[in-house]
């Protein structure tokens, strides 16, 4: 039986009868399992050499979704629409930077992406102007390929070609605030950034929607980042 290559996956906290606790939602695991990869969950220590250790042991990191990155992480004031009530954030900034510094595959999802964004120097939009109307709930909407990549491949599509995604988020990357060294793949149908990636062969994607919470197209971004990780030698 071929080994399931290992998946790093970052978790969330909160606070349960005035415990920290940590925790992840299921369909990020369960979608890493369905790929054929093993989720290897990674709690948020904050500790010296901690995120050198575990990365170590895996072929493949999941940024998963969450509330929003503190603005102070790229230099801007709160808006009075961000939520400041992540716990430990510092911990995902040192992951995710570590993470960027060796080879393995990287696939981060709506916070997620935003991260990979902010760890590229970048900057977000605080609050869409129609994040109420258009991008929250769990809305759908129509996004098209700006520039073909990872994005692109995994789709089996050309560039200027549509798809639709849901949508879960009021922040997003923009093109004023595009990290270094990255690049737009997709924008949705209003102009705002879907998916953002690195130029070359490693995968190194953030998509702003939620491909766990979809049974048609979501399958394939766990699918590409397992193949990628399966190509990692320990």
């Amino acid at each position: 039986m071929k080994k399931r290559p290992l998946i790093a996956v970052n978790m969330s906290m909160t606070v349960l009868n005035n415990r920290e606790i940590h925790y992840l939602i299921d369909s990020y695991a369960e979608r890493v399992w369905a790929a054929g990869g093993d989720p290897y969950l990674v709690p948020s220590l904050l500790h010296e050499g901690y995120s050198r250790e575990m990365l170590g042991r895996v072929q493949g990191v999941l940024l998963s979704g969450g509330k929003d990155y503190p603005p102070s992480f790229y230099d801007q004031e709160p808006v009075p629409e961000t939520d400041l009530t992540r716990l430990r954030p510092s911990f995902d900034m040192q992951f995710g930077k570590e993470a960027l510094t060796g080879t393995l595959p990287i696939l981060g999802i709506c916070a997620g992406c935003q991260l990979l964004n902010i760890l590229h120097g970048g900057q977000l939009l605080q609050h869409l102007p129609n994040a109420n109307e258009a991008h929250r709930n769990g809305l759908y909407h129509q996004a098209a390929i700006t520039e073909e990549g990872f994005m692109s491949r995994i789709l089996s599509l050309k560039k200027g070609e549509q798809f639709t995604v849901n949508s879960f988020h009021h922040q997003a990357v923009t093109k004023e605030y595009l990290g270094k060294d990255l690049f737009i793949s997709s924008l949705a149908f209003d102009g705002t950034v879907e998916s953002i990636e690195r130029p070359g062969e490693r995968m190194v994607l953030g998509v702003q929607f939620h491909p766990e919470r979809m049974d048609d197209i979501g399958p394939l971004y766990f699918a590409a980042l397992v193949e990628e990780a399966s190509k990692i030698t320990l």
